[in-house]
């Protein structure tokens, strides 16, 4: 009787999310693992499948079990720890697992579209000694293969490809066979590992050690005692945008791999982060490896085995970095660890801080969640004890000088430029003395909600104390989170101002102003329109070939400012009047990282312009008085019953008709209401703030629980009432612990 595997197919559909059992052919026993892909029957064709139990139980009669095709690649991808941290993710965040192997793994690997890449390399032959004598004879018959000769002799220490070496002689291929063909040279295959560009760069590494101080000395100790003890400690450190954060790092991490250990480390944006990457891999060189979806399959799926086979001890990437296949994982150090990169958007709807938590624990391992100002879950489990909190000590430098500037008196003053007076000045002065300014736009497009320009009043649900959100093709404004709706006032209800207008400009008027005003200025922007030239703008910026830059997000880049003494913010109330409960949160991170971009060394200023400059989140920002808006957010979160306080839960209805993805959200809702007991809070069912995406219509319900069984009890009814029979014209997406609920 054969012997029995039980796969996991690669077809994502509901039904089909359990495990198979096929038969291990005779060839195949004793070398199918757990982790292996395999090609096996399934219906009326071959699928592709991961194996995830060896010798196991059949669940129907051998006689009705079909036989694995073939094993497509000879090792296994993952080993049964990493199968279990996979089964908890699919289980968590109510995903498919084969959705998450997927998201794990290198891609292309089920259509076996990637593998190692093999290359023709040539050799001297080693039997020959007379070089000279064939050089002779070469150069007078054969010009292009006395070169090629020459070239291999010249360098016979060193690797040489085929291709090269006839890349050399500037001729073909068949040039260089005809030498094997003369037994003059020997041909043989090898692998290569595809390794990305930004792994050969060089960037130059702070050596200065002595910046350390004993404090961070003792830090480092604290978090290495946990390592060498397996504890499995979770750590709180807050850098503060120290200076001595990447040495205080590279020493922790040195001190981690000298014990034959492992580390994983995440950054929240690949792009952001480059400084950081190209510093650790100049000095950790051949024993780092990058993991993130900006690289080509090829080089993805050489560094997993790269990983495997233990020749590296580091990596560093974005969120999917986390499965890093290590086998003596030691270390996790997420880096701006409130960063909201860290949670997938698309299936499986996971966090990679949650997911590091999970693995861990699992692997013993010691975890070090890293911000300057951290999350306000973060701060608050390191105050329940949760977590183990460190600090760096601030150093004793210059403080930016940072100016609130309220854009109600401008107003008031007849000033309806989106520019202060305060800020034109502060330009005029820089463009007279030679320097250069940074404007930040939070972003590109229209603006989505509705302020009074008079007293600052920004138009909020009655309901959920969430700014409503604008919708320029009807004029109306609606509640993402409740459903209500209603249209612009004439008048501001706070004030009784007619000055009541959608927010919002995009980095193009902004330029349009500027050059108006400064004409003899160089003035560019920069934005996700504009993506292709955004390295071009920054070099230019940074070799003083532009005047005043302009930009979104995409500006938030640390090594192109090293001579920058002005920045102005010329809305700190666009993140603040987001559709969202964390807009305080996101505005207070928002605006201490623009901050960070200016040299505490050199005189530098930093405006701030707001309708609203005596928000807590603004004020404690230009104040860089991160505990007093911790303290206030904490308690408005306890007041609403946000995180960290409860539980949240995102029900997203979505498919092409709009009547239908309406009927069926408000039926899933009105079928809530009679589970009410099991939940804290419900809002909606209402339209999401972005209504439509893809063609697809979106309506979404948001749940608030106090506990994580009530949350799961509910979503088992959800997938057993509306999910399993939702068929194939709505699709209901469960997002647990949402981050972007728009």
């Amino acid at each position: 009787m054969g012997k029995i595997v039980k796969a996991i197919v690669d077809l994502p559909v509901r039904k089909l999310n359990k495990e198979f059992d096929y038969l291990i052919p005779a060839e195949l026993e004793n070398i199918l693992e757990v982790g292996h892909l395999i090609k096996v029957p399934f219906s009326n064709r071959k699928v592709a499948a991961f194996v995830t139990e060896v010798d196991a139980e059949a669940e129907i009669a051998h006689s009705k079990i079909k036989k694995v095709n073939d094993l497509i690649y000879s090792k296994p991808f993952f080993d049964k720890k990493m199968l279990s941290l996979f089964r908890w993710i699919a289980a968590y965040y109510h995903s498919y697992l084969i959705q998450v192997i997927k998201a794990a793994l290198p891609p292309g690997i089920t259509e076996k579209k990637v593998g190692r890449k093999k290359l023709k390399y040539i050799k001297l032959k080693a039997e020959i000694n007379d070089h000279q004598k064939i050089l002779d004879k070469l150069d007078k018959r054969a010009p292009k293969q006395y070169q090629i000769y020459s070239y291999l002799l010249a360098n016979k220490d060193k690797i040489i490809t085929l291709k090269k070496a006839a890349e050399h002689a500037k001729t073909s291929k068949q040039t260089v066979y005809r030498l094997i063909e003369k037994d003059l040279l020997e041909l043989y295959d090898d692998y290569i590992d595809r390794i990305p560009e930004i792994n050969q760069a060089k960037y130059p590494v702070e050596e200065n050690t002595s910046k350390l101080i004993a404090e961070d000395h003792k830090l480092i100790e604290n978090i290495f005692t946990s390592i060498v003890n397996s504890k499995a400690d979770k750590f709180l450190l807050e850098s503060s945008f120290q200076k001595r954060k990447f040495i205080f790092l590279r020493k922790l991490i040195d001190k981690t791999i000298a014990e034959a250990n492992d580390v994983i480390i995440l950054v929240p944006e690949i792009e952001k982060d480059l400084v950081l990457i190209k510093k650790l891999k100049n000095y950790y060189q051949d024993k780092i490896a990058l993991l993130h979806s900006q690289l080509s399959q090829g080089e993805r799926f050489d560094a997993w085995r790269r990983i495997q086979r233990s020749e590296v001890s580091i990596v560093v990437g974005a969120r999917s970095a986390i499965f890093a296949p290590f086998n003596n994982l030691k270390l996790i150090i997420i880096l701006e660890e409130n960063n909201h990169s860290y949670k997938q958007q698309e299936h499986p709807l996971y966090h990679a801080r949650q997911v590091a938590v999970r693995r861990q624990k699992e692997n013993g391992a010691v975890l070090v969640l890293e911000a300057a100002f951290p999350s306000i879950e973060s701060k608050y489990f390191a105050e329940q004890k949760k977590y183990k909190s460190l600090k760096l000590a601030k150093e004793n430098d210059r403080q930016i000088k940072t100016q609130l500037v309220d854009l109600k008196k401008e107003v008031e003053a007849g000033n309806l430029s989106d520019l202060s007076r305060e800020l034109k000045d502060k330009i005029l002065n820089n463009l007279e003395n030679k320097q250069k300014t940074l404007l930040f736009l939070n972003r590109r497009g229209y603006g989505n909600y509705v302020i009074c320009k008079k007293c600052g009043n920004v138009i909020k649900c009655d309901n959920c104390d969430i700014s409503l959100h604008y919708h320029k093709a009807d004029h109306k404004l609606s509640c993402h989170y409740c459903g209500s709706q209603k249209y612009i006032p004439d008048n501001c209800p706070e004030c009784g101002s007619s000055f009541v207008s959608p927010a919002g400009i995009g980095t193009e008027n902004i330029v349009k102003q500027l050059k108006e005003i400064y004409q003899n200025a160089v003035i560019k922007r920069i934005d996700s329109d504009l993506k292709d030239n955004t390295e071009k703008i920054f070099k230019d910026f940074k070799n003083d070939k532009i005047d005043i830059l302009v930009g979104t997000q995409l500006i938030i880049k640390h090594d192109y400012y090293d001579n920058l003494n002005l920045l102005g913010v010329i809305s700190a109330d666009t993140a603040l009047n987001s559709s969202d409960f964390r807009a305080a949160e996101n505005t207070f991170q928002l605006l201490s990282e623009l901050k960070s971009l200016l040299l505490k060394e050199k005189e530098s200023e930093f405006i701030i312009q707001s309708f609203n400059p005596e928000h807590f989140s603004i004020s404690n920002a230009a104040d860089s008085n991160y505990d007093n808006f911790y303290k206030k957010e904490l308690e408005l979160r306890n007041q609403r019953k946000y995180p960290p306080f409860c539980r949240l839960l995102n029900i997203i209805i979505q498919g092409a008709e709009e009547k239908s993805v309406a009927d069926k959200a408000i039926k899933i809702s009105d079928f809530l209401d009679n589970w009410e007991i099991y939940y804290q809070d419900k809002m909606g069912a209402a339209p999401a703030a972005i209504k439509k995406i893809r063609n697809k219509f979106r309506w979404q319900i948001i749940l608030k629980f106090n506990s994580f069984r009530n949350r799961e009890y509910i979503i088992q009814l959800l997938e057993k009432k509306f999910i399993e029979n939702a068929g194939f014209n709505l699709e209901i997406r469960i997002d647990v612990d949402p981050y972007k609920m728009l």
